[in-house]
């Protein structure tokens, strides 16, 4: 056999084997699904809650995969522990949900709610969110682990201003976030580190636990609360600044003074 030939089969084999490798990475990925909306639970989730216009959010409403509203206040006095994600992505958010999952087994039945927050809800409907949960085998009879949508703008102050970290539509932090039972912040732990998670799990164990923050986690609390007073007093300042200076509805232009003729 010729050189030549044997280097046309050595190119065949070659091209062959990366096609090979292609189709075994595209059938190998997750599937992408998308489902059909249900009208009557996705009626108003886009809808901005009441705390939408504060200068910095205290506290936080979103909408669950049944339609109901979740948020702040339904975590008072409750351990808890956030990930961002959106349905659709084809490999990491599930490998990082999967995570989740396992710790969410564990630790739901022991009081720790779990909350899944989209950072694409113009697809992640509440009905969308419920079908994408069936995957994953949830506690408390799927009460454990709440996923999350609402007004994309809206969910970006959430995780700006309550869990300090940026997120934009299809990109979000790849870090479980702890809130304690006072809703401070406890820590950010990396769902790809073994050892992170390892330690997320025993500050879980401390947090339920608790019966008061520590000094520490006191002083930083006030801290906050105290940033926060100020905005809301700046704001409510230049808010009354703007109305003194825009003219009332009822108010008419004096009439034009008189000229002797």
């Amino acid at each position: 056999m010729s050189k030549a030939v044997l280097g046309w089969l050595g190119v065949l084999f070659i091209a062959m084997g990366g096609t090979v490798l292609w189709l075994g990475y595209k059938y190998s990925r997750p599937p992408i699904v998308v489902y059909t909306s249900d009208p009557e639970i996705d009626r108003d989730y886009l809808v901005k809650p009441v705390s939408a216009g504060e200068p910095i959010l205290k506290e936080f409403t979103l909408t669950e995969r049944d339609g109901s509203k979740k948020g702040s206040a339904d975590l008072a006095g409750r351990v808890n522990v956030t990930n961002f994600f959106f349905s659709t992505c084809p490999t990491e958010c599930k490998y990082q949900n999967r995570e989740f999952e396992i710790i969410q087994r564990e630790y739901g039945p022991r009081g720790v709610q779990f909350l899944g927050i989209t950072c694409d809800p113009d697809t992640d409907t509440p009905s969308q969110l419920a079908k994408y949960a069936q995957q994953f085998e949830i506690a408390n009879d799927g009460a454990a682990w709440w996923f999350l949508t609402g007004d994309l703008t809206y969910i970006r102050r959430v995780a700006g201003e309550i869990y300090q970290v940026p997120l934009k539509k299809f990109t979000h932090t790849e870090k479980f976030e702890v809130r304690d039972k006072w809703g401070n912040p406890r820590g950010s732990f990396s769902w790809k580190d073994s050892a992170s998670r390892a330690e997320m799990k025993l500050l879980l164990d401390r947090l339920l636990t608790e019966t008061e923050p520590p000094a520490d986690v006191q002083a930083k609390a006030a801290e906050r609360a105290a940033m926060i007073e100020r905005a809301d007093a700046n704001a409510a300042a230049e808010k009354a600044k703007n109305e003194q200076a825009s003219p009332q509805p009822d108010e008419k232009a004096p009439p034009p003074a008189k000229t002797n003729s």
